[in-house]
């Protein structure tokens, strides 16, 4: 049996040669789910013995970490907002951009209230079901185009107790929606098409269908904002998470057609988000 700090290197090595991101943090956390641990644990506890058949598991885990397979999909989580979401191949990873995403919407809500919020491009439901927690009066509807994304949508709200407040749907941006809200919330596929190949490896084992943004990164985003007032509730709040250099862009083009738009920046100074009311 070997220790767990020196499990740790040895891990952090092979990572770090396979050209990993975060080789460090990715040992730690594939090593406390194969031990059954927190990573707080495995930190703590370098001369405990990793036992035989545990240590096995960590090593294909390990293996698969070194293709370039995201953490999430290889332990079938990833935290959000406090919350353990569960995550496959056909959704999109779950990051803290979005997470920051959520919590400048809600910031303009009370939780008590009586809402109607819209989650567009839901993927995972990460969106959905952080709100559905955060707001216990409000009804979401969670909309995709992948019947895939929409099952894994579900469960977690199964998980986390909220699927009577949230209503599914199959639809194609608009095409099947119906209904007026308090927010429409979103982070669409806004990746440019010739800049998927630039990627990390990590990122390109996710769904294309989640990451495709076309030509100019506005494929999705254009349309889901030039229908969005006719869905909003006077006063209502549209809120998008776009990539670098997309949202000024953006924010000026509602603006040109009657919305109050401004631009705000993410937990890495990077100006990511888009908050708009139609005037």
């Amino acid at each position: 049996m070997s220790a767990v700090c020196d499990v740790l290197q040895e891990a952090q090595n092979r990572l770090a040669a396979a050209g990993s991101d975060e080789p460090e943090a990715n040992a730690q956390w594939l090593l406390a789910y194969a031990l059954g641990v927190s990573r707080t644990w495995v930190l703590a506890n370098g001369r405990e013995e990793v036992p035989p058949q545990e240590y096995k598991r960590f090593l294909g885990m390990l293996e698969r970490k070194a293709e370039g397979e995201p953490l999430s999909h290889i332990v079938g989580t990833q935290p959000f907002c406090g919350l353990d979401i569960r995550v496959t191949p056909d959704v999109l990873t779950p990051r803290p951009e979005t997470e920051e995403l959520v919590e400048l919407a809600a910031a303009n809500f009370e939780r008590g209230g009586q809402y109607e919020f819209l989650d567009m491009c839901t993927g995972s439901g990460c969106i959905a079901v952080a709100l559905a927690s955060k707001f216990p009066r409000a009804r979401i509807m969670a909309v995709d185009i992948s019947p895939a994304a929409l099952k894994v949508a579900q469960e977690n709200a199964r998980l986390h107790r909220v699927e009577e407040r949230i209503l599914f749907l199959q639809s194609d941006l608009w095409e099947n929606v119906m209904g007026a809200f308090d927010l429409i919330i979103s982070n669409p596929p806004y990746i440019p098409t010739a800049d998927l190949a630039t990627l990390t490896r990590e990122v390109q084992h996710e769904p294309r269908l989640a990451l495709d943004g076309g030509a100019d990164g506005y494929a999705v985003t254009r349309p889901l904002c030039e229908a969005a007032d006719g869905y909003l509730k006077p006063g209502g709040l549209l809120a998008l998470e776009l990539c670098k250099d997309q949202p000024w862009p953006l924010a000026r083009g509602l603006m040109e057609i009657g919305w109050k738009a401004e631009v705000k920046k993410d937990i890495f100074n990077v100006e990511r988000f888009v908050f708009a009311r139609k005037n």
